[in-house]
């Protein structure tokens, strides 16, 4: 293992200021992330709760900092147990400390960037959109040719779109190493879901990115010696941070919202635990969550203020260092594999007392937090919005393709008032991607490409609003004070 062949200063664009180390440009890409809208739109979207007044209550942008700060920390946890057994020369890792727990960082604040408005509901929205809207077209254009294209559009995903808004909308030119960070799965939107049997399930279990971007991931490969199908070694750490930070937030929102109770969580934490007995015997007999929550529960009692906050603090601070350390310790004890990109499992994967922790905390969020009357009554209100702005923009998508291009080209089109005036609206980075896109297709397969690129110019602009401006737009093209 070396990992010089993987933490690369290159980028797809050759830097303005040539010469700088891997350290340096990894903190370029920082601050690249830190700068950029993609990253600022996250204040104003849902992480549970969606158009939330209490500060409280997080955005995806409180969680990603909450995600930056247990990567840092598990980052930091395997180069001192690597330097303790001294093995940071021989891995190739002395010196480049600093770019690696930059990279994750990085990555922590970026995961989320793809997200739609109204979180997962805003994917079901545009996906059941795809699939009504877009193959109708789709096959009444183009019977029987490329159904991969449609296969694509009709699987919108959060970190497909991620990488997509970072490189070809946003254009911030980050590292080879950074974009192979945020590759969480590397199956195309346009491939199958593999059997659970199958190799590399779990790494493809979720697409990774678009057929738009699949002349990007060749190049990511390429720099970063990363095999198909395998995962960059950083990215582990990053899915580990988010899983960790999520299982407890979730879960602390749901308080601070009164959906639960600290009561009523801690009677959901013991049975829930409980209720894997049959899985792991003996694990579970050990009460390692019952144990932390009982602690918490005892802070909670005899606490005269802040009685919640007590339970969640004692609850979180617990079982988050616990979690570090033992993703940590997982990320070294598969090392070999990790490297390679072929470890097929989650850090926090196993039958141990830490992944029945986050699979109880898990459990409670779905089946008493995400089933509530509110969070259903604000997903169906995000559901209805989406798919009503994807509606509103389709005339877009069935405008003959010659007739787009003269949109594009003129700006108006006379005789299509509605359309033109659709096009106005739609930001202008987002239409000069779709301008390059098409500069760049080949003349021999030029519709159907068009076609894609089209769909993916609605599907850019309407996942990449906030849930606010989402809302206020809806109304105002419904006419809905």
């Amino acid at each position: 293992m070396d990992y010089t062949t993987r933490l690369k200063p290159s980028r797809c664009r050759t830097s303005a200021v040539p010469g700088r180390s891997f350290n340096e440009e990894m903190e370029s890409d920082r601050g690249r992330a830190v700068n950029s809208a993609a990253l600022r739109r996250l204040q104003q979207k849902t992480q549970v709760f969606p158009l939330q007044i209490n500060a409280a209550v997080r955005s995806r942008l409180t969680h990603s900092l909450e995600v930056q700060q247990v990567g840092r920390h598990i980052s930091k946890i395997i180069l001192a147990r690597l330097s303790t057994a001294g093995q940071l020369d021989t891995l190739g890792l002395h010196g480049l400390e600093e770019g690696f727990i930059c990279a994750v960082e990085t990555s922590c604040l970026l995961h989320d960037v793809g997200n739609p408005p109204f979180g997962h509901f805003g994917e079901k929205a545009i996906n059941l959109w795809a699939e009504k809207v877009l193959c109708s077209e789709y096959h009444r254009r183009f019977p029987g040719t490329r159904e991969d294209l449609l296969r694509d559009l009709c699987n919108f995903e959060g970190n497909a779109q991620g990488l997509r808004i970072l490189h070809h909308l946003q254009a911030l030119n980050l590292t080879h190493t950074q974009l192979a960070c945020l590759l969480k799965y590397t199956r195309s939107a346009a491939e199958e879901a593999p059997a659970h049997t199958a190799p590399f399930s779990y790494l493809k279990k979720k697409p990774g990115y678009y057929i738009s971007e699949i002349p990007l991931i060749k190049e990511i490969g390429r720099h970063v010696a990363i095999s198909p199908d395998c995962r960059f070694p950083l990215t582990y750490i990053m899915e580990a941070a988010d899983d960790i930070s999520y299982c407890i937030a979730d879960i602390e929102d749901a308080v601070d919202k009164n959906i639960l109770t600290v009561q009523r969580l801690h009677q959901l934490i013991l049975s829930t635990w409980r209720s894997f007995k049959e899985e792991n015997p003996e694990v579970i007999a050990a009460d390692y969550l019952p144990k932390i929550s009982e602690e918490a529960f005892t802070h909670f009692t005899v606490e005269e203020f802040n009685k919640d906050s007590a339970y969640i603090l004692g609850l979180r601070t617990k079982l988050v260092n616990d979690l570090c350390e033992y993703a940590a310790q997982r990320y070294i004890d598969n090392h070999e594999a990790v490297f390679a990109g072929n470890f097929d499992e989650s850090l926090l994967d196993g039958s141990d007392e830490y992944h029945f922790a986050t699979e109880t905390l898990r459990r409670i969020a779905l089946e008493h937090v995400f089933c509530t009357p509110e969070v259903e009554n604000l997903e169906l209100k995000g559901y209805a919005v989406i798919s009503g702005l994807l509606n509103i923009y389709s005339p877009l998508i069935e405008l003959e393709g010659f007739l787009f291009e003269q949109l594009c080209h003129n700006g108006d089109l006379p005789d299509h008032p509605i359309e033109s005036r659709l096009f106005h609206k739609l930001p202008k980075k987002h239409k000069e991607a779709y301008s390059r896109a098409i500069d760049e297709l080949p003349s021999s397969s030029s519709a159907q490409w068009e076609f894609y690129h089209r769909c993916r110019l609605i599907i850019d602009y309407i996942s990449g609003m906030t849930d606010g401006f989402a809302l206020a737009e809806y109304r105002h093209l419904k006419a809905i004070d």
